[in-house]
Order: C-alpha cells, then structure tokens, then sequence
C-alpha cells in the first residue's frame, strides 16, 4: 500500500559507523565480531530482511568512525525529503577515532562530566548524545528527542524529585538537550499517534503486555485499570535505549520496577515518583520479589543465578552475545515463561515508530 502511486515510498536510513565499506560476509560466523563488536551489521541486516519483506526502503550507510563523519552523515538525512526516519547505531563513541583531529573526542567532553559544545550551546553526557541531538525530531525512529522532552516536561512538573534519587542521578533522569521551542511540536505529534519510545524498550514492553494480557484474560480495551496494577518488576539495564524509557513506561502503567544499574537500584513508582534504593538493597532481593524479570547487560561473564528466578515469573533476556539467564536450568523453575531473545519484535517496534513518523509529518509529501 505505501509503495503504490498514492503514497511515498517509506525510506529508512540506517548509519553505521564502521571502517569497512561492506557487511561481513558470513553475519552468522563469531569470527566476524571484531568487524562487528556490538551486533550493529547483523541488526542491520535483520532490519534489511523485514523492511524489504513489509515493502520499507532500508539504506544502509556506512561511514568512517569519525566526528565529522557521522555529523555530515545525519544532517544529509536530515535534508534528505525522500528519508522518512533516521537510526543511527549505537555505541559510536566507544569507538571513535578521528585521524585528521586526534583528541577531538577528548576536547569536546570533559572527563570530568558533562561538557558544553560551542556549536550548539548545548551541555551533552557523550558524544553519541550530540549525535541523537542532530537527528530531526520528525525523522527520529528511536524517540530520543522526544524522550529528552517529555524528560523535560516532567522535571517542571516536579515528579521526579531530587530529594528521592540525588542530584546525579536527577540529571542523568532529566536529559535537558533540546530546546524549548520543540516541546510543541513533539506534544501535537503525540496527541494524534502516542510517543515515540525506543525500539528495543518498546518491544520488551509489547512483549511484557502481551504475557500479562494473557494471564488475566482480557484484551487491552477491555481493562479498567492500570495493566501492571500491583506487578513488581526489574530491569537489570538502566540505558536511555533500553532500561529507564521500559521502567518509565511500565511504571505509567501501574509496575512497581526495580532499575538495577551497576552502582545503584532505583524504584520507578506507579504515581511517578522515582526514588533510590538504600544501600543494603540486593539485585537478590529485587530479583525474588518480582513476578517479570527484564535483563540486557552486554556481558559475557553476567548470569542471573536461577535459584533467584521465583515460580511462575516471566523472564526476558535483551543481552545479544550470551544470554543472562542460564537457559538449562531456568526451565527447570516451574511456570517459568522465557523469552530468548527480542530481535524479531525490536525490528517490528522499529517499524511501527517509522509509520507513525511517516503518517504523521511525511505522508502529504
């Protein structure tokens, strides 16, 4: 329908920072992960097999893993009116290196925190939040602005207090990178389709739902409460892309969620509120307590013993190299409900952000 003579064809571009020109040859081989450290070309290719199945234009680009590089590259997209939505991969910063400006990285953040950019007068955690900044909000997949935003907008509201979690944690929560003059335009996209929210969140999320409607036999029109009401849930991910957009959401939703990060736990309460765990607080005790366990550390060595896994629970693994969880035993816990992987529902959310964005801002083009 949307390829035919009355519509645009839908384009997504996708940028991948990489020094070869080409995917490797053999995506399913474990020799190629020098080539490809975070499983960047093999999501892409993922992305490739469903779009062109759905009939969605999909553009890889590959560009040198430099500053210059990946700037040119979104603000193209930018300008681009046959692009409808923009995902670049993420990490690049870990894996940036720019030859014609050595220390480039190095001079525009500050070691000691958040730097402020002459270019935009915009203070930024990392370069790769420089990078979400660039992408347009009307061509943004991963609703990375949007979620700057509405950040923003609950900070005003005084929801998430500092008092609660700390002024370092505050001002990693509320990510003040957009200015203001957007908030109208990111409030009247949502009023008509809903929020942008990150793929991969989104996805655990629908996931999540879906499990949840199942047990209590209903449909989600069919609901006169909140989804998650008295569900104790942990995340064990606090990223931008997966871990505090999922709690957000689940919370909204009526989810006590346990947020384990390496150094910390928050709680993410069903009346918005946001509040550190004490010290003596153990991913254990978290663990034991919830009925839904949601886990993407990107380590090999990290495993969830099982004996934590209570019955009847259901359990998500989002970690891409190897899996949280040990799978052997984990089936051996009674009623357990476990979801491998995400990929297949992550490339779906992916789709399903871009149609809203194209009918949204680019469907009259």
């Amino acid at each position: 329908e949307h390829s035919s003579n009355n519509y645009a064809p839908i384009k997504l571009v996708g940028i991948l920072a990489t020094t070869t020109t080409s995917p490797p040859k053999d995506l399913h081989n474990h020799h190629c992960d020098d080539q490809d450290t975070h499983g960047n070309e093999r999501y892409s290719q993922h992305i490739a097999n469903s779009c062109s199945a759905d009939g969605i234009l999909y553009e890889p680009w590959r560009v040198p893993p430099s500053r210059e590089a990946v700037e040119r590259a979104i603000l193209h997209a930018n300008e681009r009116l046959d692009v409808h939505g923009i995902l670049v991969f993420y990490p690049v910063f870990d894996k940036l290196v720019d030859a014609s400006n050595e220390g480039a990285a190095s001079d525009f953040f500050s070691s000691r925190g958040p730097s402020k950019c002459d270019n935009t007068g915009v203070y930024y955690k990392s370069m790769d939040d420089y990078f979400r900044d660039l992408v347009v909000l009307e061509k943004d997949v991963e609703g990375h602005r949007r979620r700057g935003l509405r950040l923003k907008s609950i900070a005003r509201g005084s929801q998430l207090e500092g008092d609660l979690v700390g002024a370092h944690e505050s001002d990693r929560l509320i990510s003040c990178i957009t200015p203001d003059s957007d908030l109208g335009n990111v409030n009247k996209a949502e009023k008509a389709l809903g929020p942008i929210h990150p793929c991969t969140a989104l996805a655990c999320f629908r996931i999540l739902e879906s499990f949840r409607l199942d047990k209590l036999n209903i449909n989600a029109m069919e609901s006169k409460r909140r989804l998650f009401e008295d569900v104790f849930i942990t995340i064990i991910n606090r990223s931008e892309v997966l871990g505090l957009p999922l709690a957000t959401m689940l919370a909204s939703q009526g989810a006590t969620v346990y947020s384990a990060d390496v150094d910390s736990i928050l709680q993410f309460l069903p009346n918005g509120k946001v509040k550190r765990m004490p010290n003596s607080t153990t991913l254990k005790q978290c663990v034991m307590k919830s009925s839904m366990i949601v886990s993407g550390v990107p380590s090999c060595t990290f495993c969830i013993p099982t004996a934590w896994i209570p019955e009847n629970a259901t359990v998500v693994n989002v970690a891409t190299e190897k899996s949280n969880f040990d799978e052997e035993t984990l089936e051996n816990v009674p009623g357990v409900t476990y979801v491998p992987h995400v990929g297949r529902v992550t490339v779906s959310a992916l789709e399903y952000n871009l149609i809203c964005l194209y009918r949204s801002y680019h469907k009259s083009i």
